[in-house]
């Protein structure tokens, strides 16, 4: 990912950015102004708890930030760098989020269904206990990532690596798995019951107590 030159924002104009949004989701859009952030440089910064719902979020770096039990929900989130924050609790219900960096990141107990993932590099992430539900991805990458106790009930994932990947007592039931790469991850105690599964890559992968009940499999 291209790594362009992003301005500082203090913490004051920050905060008005905020409060403005506050105000322009309290009134439905008549008071206020939606947060527009865009080029800005956020990382390492104490986000803790922030409200961006419907905000729009562009280039922004947000490298190592804590936006613990941040709420995203239904915001567009393009081109930005999330590698290593702190995403845990947070709520990205519904969100767009499209050619961002989110290597590294921890996302426990993160809310991510029905969101929308497009060109993003996941790979290493924490999804421990994530619930991505309805959840669509494109083109990810999620090479090593850890997936215990995730949720991906009914998503659709498509040209997804997950390489390297742990999977245990994850549940894909329902979901669509197309053009998927498992290489040598380590899949144990996980369920695909009713999964349709097309051209999945399970060479090199440990499969353990994994249930594919009632799978539709079209594998290579």
């Amino acid at each position: 990912m291209q790594d362009i030159p992003r301005k500082k924002i203090s913490f004051h104009d920050l905060d008005l950015v905020l409060m403005h949004h506050r105000q322009w989701l309290e009134s439905k859009g008549k008071l206020g102004k939606r947060a527009e952030l865009k080029g800005i440089d956020l990382s390492g910064r104490e986000l803790f708890g922030v409200i961006l719902t419907q905000a729009v979020i562009q280039d922004v770096n947000f490298c190592g930030a804590n936006l613990r039990t941040s709420n995203f929900q239904g915001a567009s989130i393009r081109g930005c760098r999330l590698s290593q924050a702190h995403i845990q609790w947070s709520i990205l219900t519904g969100a767009i989020l499209e050619g961002c960096d989110v290597t590294r990141a921890n996302l426990q107990f993160a809310e991510i269904s029905s969101a929308t993932l497009i060109d993003v590099d996941l790979s290493g992430a924490f999804f421990h206990n994530a619930y991505l539900t309805k959840a669509a991805l494109q083109r990810a990458n999620l090479t090593g990532t850890n997936l215990r106790y995730s949720t991906w009930e009914s998503a659709v994932l498509e040209h997804v690596n997950l390489t390297d990947s742990t999977i245990q007592l994850a549940d894909f039931s329902n979901a669509t798995l197309r053009e998927i790469d498992f290489h040598n991850a380590q899949i144990f105690n996980t369920n695909f019951n009713n999964t349709h599964l097309s051209n999945v890559d399970l060479s090199g992968a440990t499969l353990k107590n994994v249930n594919f009940q009632d799978a539709h499999q079209n594998l290579p």
